[in-house]
């Protein structure tokens, strides 16, 4: 957390020395009470140090006068207070705010970096829930704990001093209400950190259900499952509503046995101070001054056992945000990595073993075993077999979602791990079988892979993808917004923004995984004849079940069971008789 606090150091030092102000104020705020009782009211003589101040002040000498003084030393004491409070609050917020917001950027640029096996371990809507709401730890560290915490400490060393000097038997009776309020945050502490990390876990459960669920409506509504989803919300909407009702009666208790415990500290040391004035050892303004800091006392020691309670709940909140940021990077990359220019497009499997972590105490199966492979630049190459054959995970290797077991992925002669990622990415363009589009204007998402793409290349990408025809009968045409994940187009034109996309950015490897198969035969036939001449200047993988996508192909690669069982041309491989030579019979070329 200190890292985030270094670049405010000189705002928080300002924050530190208002404080001290503040607390000044609040330390001065009685004593305007003692010199009207006792030297207005009762007629004391002034000690010499407020006698030579008086004097300095004009009508000061008369007993009026002086009561005028003690009300406007009164209103400059409050006002003083308020006013420093408000600043030091004002540049707390402004701090906390741009804390909250470096916070939640590195949260969210390690979320980017972080492989696909980390979010397939973690659901979408509690990964939200961290880099939204759980990121607001700092600010809440800032103005609800380490603010009233500096506060009070300054208070209560400055008020025990003075009540010392006033008296320190009653002065040592005050603070003997310490080790009262440590025993109840002993009995309560660990309570309260159980049930605020339940807490925290439900509402991220929470949260990544109804992402689920609101990313599932179609599937909802057409299965006629709303009122089984909505008993599935209220069963989940019961755990959070218990899980936050345990942590705030926790909270509750602790704060209300503090409250007793200063209650019956008050009582015992008004009755001991009411005997002392009797006795004449402190005078009646001695008796309020003593009594104003008695209960401005508990105050500060009240925001500090509140302060703790509040601590609890950011640690709970801290852990989460910080379980994302010290996460193992399991796609890492080398201290200085080989950046890859403009690839030739050779690319070589030599012996590669890959599976699926689920959990590290687990083994997992391989999925991939002794894969060895050439594609030569500018070779279309495609990947058949069927259903869990392990063809999309060949490709993820290719992209580095994922590193092999063993074995390596080589790109003219560079093992991928060598590279930087974001080169090697560079270099690819890919067309995934599940189309994702950003809820951003159609324009931008074709240039998502080159944003820097002009208007009129964009719109030659898209004439090739035989996307501009609809674009342009959209409300805004290029510049029309897509709702969240395209929901506003149909999947064919999902699939042509997304080949757009790929053909401007024009990488030397073009990844096509089912690209077409939200297609039919003749706009197929018409978008591959565009992008023809972007497969001739690339290493084309394409992952199809359609016979006249696979046939294009100068290797076909069948996969079965996570091996490769056999490659060669479409002919060379019918006549094998083999895995292929099925596939086709059956017509079954699946690929998910």
């Amino acid at each position: 957390m200190l890292r985030y606090v270094r670049p405010h150091a000189a705002s928080l030092t300002l924050v530190f020395v208002l404080a001290l102000l503040g607390a000044a104020f609040e330390l001065a705020r009685p004593w305007p009470l003692k010199v009207v009782v006792d030297y207005v009211l009762v007629g004391q003589a002034l000690p010499a140090w407020l006698a030579g101040l008086a004097g300095l002040l004009p009508y000061a000498d008369s007993p009026r006068g002086l009561l005028l003084w003690a009300v406007v030393a009164g209103a400059v004491t409050v006002i003083g207070s308020v006013l420093t409070m408000l600043v030091v609050r004002m540049i707390i917020v402004t701090v906390a705010q741009r804390m909250v917001f470096d916070l939640s950027r590195e949260v969210f640029a390690r979320l980017q970096r972080l492989s696909l096996s980390f979010h397939g371990r973690h659901a979408v809507g509690d990964l939200v829930q961290r880099v939204g709401q759980d990121v607001f730890v700092v600010q809440g560290v800032l103005s609800a704990v380490a603010l009233p915490a500096i506060v009070a400490a300054l208070s209560l060393v400055g008020m025990f001093m003075i009540m010392s000097r006033l008296d320190l038997t009653l002065a040592l009776v005050a603070v003997a209400v310490v080790p009262l309020m440590l025993a109840a945050l002993a009995v309560f502490g660990r309570q309260m950190t159980a049930s605020s990390t339940r807490q925290w876990q439900t509402q991220g459960a929470m949260m990544a259900f109804l992402q689920q669920s609101l990313s599932a409506v179609p599937a909802i509504q057409g299965f006629a499952r709303e009122r089984y989803v909505q008993r599935k919300l209220e069963e989940r909407g019961d755990d959070l509503l218990d899980a936050h009702n345990q942590a705030t009666f926790v909270s509750l208790r602790y704060n209300q046995a503090t409250v007793l415990i200063t209650g019956l500290g008050t009582a015992v040391l008004l009755g001991l101070g009411g005997a002392r004035v009797l006795d004449g050892h402190l005078s009646a303004g001695d008796l309020l001054v003593f009594l104003a800091y008695l209960a401005a006392l508990y105050a500060p020691l009240n925001s500090v056992t509140t302060s703790i309670g509040a601590g609890v709940a950011a640690v709970t909140r801290g852990r989460r945000v910080f379980e994302v940021l010290d996460s193992q990077e399991e796609v890492p990359e080398r201290p200085q990595p080989v950046e890859l220019i403009r690839a030739r497009g050779e690319v070589v499997f030599d012996d590669v073993t890959f599976g699926y972590w689920q959990n590290q105490d687990e083994e997992a199966l391989p999925v991939l075993e002794q894969i060895s492979l050439r594609a030569e630049p500018g070779q279309i190459t495609a990947i058949v077999g069927a259903t869990g054959a392990g063809k999309s995970s060949l490709i993820s290797l290719l992209v580095r979602f994922y590193d092999p077991w063993s074995g390596s992925v080589r790109i003219d002669g560079h093992d991928l791990r060598d590279l930087s990622l974001r080169s090697l990415r560079e270099n690819v363009s890919l067309v995934l079988q599940e189309t994702f589009l950003f809820p951003m204007s159609v324009a931008e998402n074709i240039a998502f892979g080159r944003p820097e793409a002009s208007r009129a290349e964009i719109v030659e990408a898209a004439r090739a993808a035989h996307a501009h025809r609809f674009i342009e009968r959209l409300p805004e045409g290029y510049d029309t917004q897509i709702g969240e994940k395209g929901a506003t187009l149909s999947g064919g034109e999902r699939q042509r923004i997304a080949i757009a996309r790929a053909i401007l950015k024009d990488a030397p490897i073009l990844i096509l995984d089912e690209p077409t198969s939200a297609l039919d035969a003749h706009t197929e036939a018409q978008i591959f004849e565009a992008i023809s001449h972007l497969m001739k200047n690339s290493t084309t993988f394409i992952i199809s079940h359609r016979l006249s996508t696979i046939r294009r192909a100068d290797q076909i690669l069948a996969l079965e069971n996570g091996r490769l069982a056999e490659q060669g041309t479409h002919e060379s491989l019918l006549a094998a008789g083999r895995v292929y030579a099925h596939l086709y019979k059956h017509q079954h070329l699946a690929a998910l």
